[in-house]
């Protein structure tokens, strides 16, 4: 199913009171294929995509939020990401993470469109503030009316993506960066909502490069990824290097050290309509005394995009 006729109107309601626009791994090539020439390729971003759960009780002690966060905290101080999708967190926990780490702020509201109000589910982008600027951001929903706040297809949730159009201050490379956390749940839900991604991406981004960050909820064994992955409008980042680190892991831990499953439910995914080399992946299985930081492996993508 298709929501072309929803696109104009999502367009122009999200745009609307945003600012005027002012190795291998090469988009669009074999990995290990030599660099095209006339490509200059401009420094890299360090990019991820991180669940780090809610808050809520009914989890084992050692994974409260107040046991996680300084984990949390370490992994952003180590990795030292420049732009990151961060889904799952309540309200409190944003404001631990922006008191934890100064030098980062973040975009996002929660699946039922708020901004300061505590026990929701929340999807949002973290950015460090001497490396990329923020112009303007907004969040549309995975239903067949997405800039009303809402739940549709037979989802368990309500699910949200949110958007920002940015500036790598270091560069003055301009794009486009999603963060989405799409249902569990059934196949309508996940079918629709990457059919909806596939959609309003284009439109949103209007040929600028984009990258989609998120918990997807489907591994690259299930129907969801190819239908993401075949055409010409998303690349998947571990497809676009040899350079991985932890590339057999899944991202899915469920705190169990134990756990060797392979399924990759948590993306990079960049567009086509502009060349992008993807320098290094990785899945980063960090543990402090033994613990995980969240139920989820973070996904770290170092990129570069063109001069072009």
């Amino acid at each position: 199913m298709k929501y072309k006729c929803l696109i104009p109107v999502l367009f122009v309601l999200l745009c609307a009171c945003g600012k005027k626009r002012e190795s291998d791994g090469i988009i669009g090539s074999p990995v290990n294929k030599q660099q095209p020439a006339g490509n200059n390729w401009l420094s890299p971003l360090k990019i991820a995509s991180y669940n780090i759960e809610y808050n809520h009780d009914a989890k084992v002690t050692d994974n409260y939020w107040v046991n996680r966060k300084g984990m949390v905290k370490s992994m952003f101080d180590k990795y030292v990401f420049d732009i990151a999708g961060v889904q799952e967190p309540y309200y409190s926990q944003l404001q631990d993470m922006t008191a934890l780490l100064p030098g980062y702020a973040y975009v996002g509201k929660s699946v039922y469109g708020n901004t300061t109000v505590d026990k929701q589910l929340t999807v949002n982008i973290f950015y460090k503030k001497s490396r990329v600027e923020v112009a303007k951001w907004d969040s549309f929903w995975f239903s067949d009316t997405p800039t009303i706040p809402g739940i549709a297809w037979g989802a368990g949730q309500w699910r949200i993506c949110t958007w920002a159009f940015v500036k790598d201050r270091q560069t003055g490379k301009r794009f486009y960066f999603f963060s989405v956390h799409l249902d569990f749940t059934g196949t309508e839900a996940r079918t629709k909502s990457v059919a909806l991604l596939l959609d309003t991406i284009p439109v949103i981004s209007k040929g600028y490069p984009a990258v989609l960050t998120g918990d997807f909820n489907f591994s690259q064994h299930q129907q969801f990824y190819p239908q993401i992955t075949a055409g010409n409008i998303l690349k998947d980042t571990y497809a676009l290097t040899s350079n991985r680190t932890n590339g057999i892991r899944g991202t899915f831990n469920n705190y169990d050290p134990a756990r060797t499953d392979d399924s990759r439910i948590d993306h990079v995914f960049v567009t086509t309509t502009a060349p992008v080399k993807v320098n290094s992946w990785a899945i980063l299985t960090d543990s402090f005394n033994g613990k995980f930081p969240s139920d989820h492996f973070p996904v770290s993508v170092e990129l570069s995009f063109s001069t072009q």
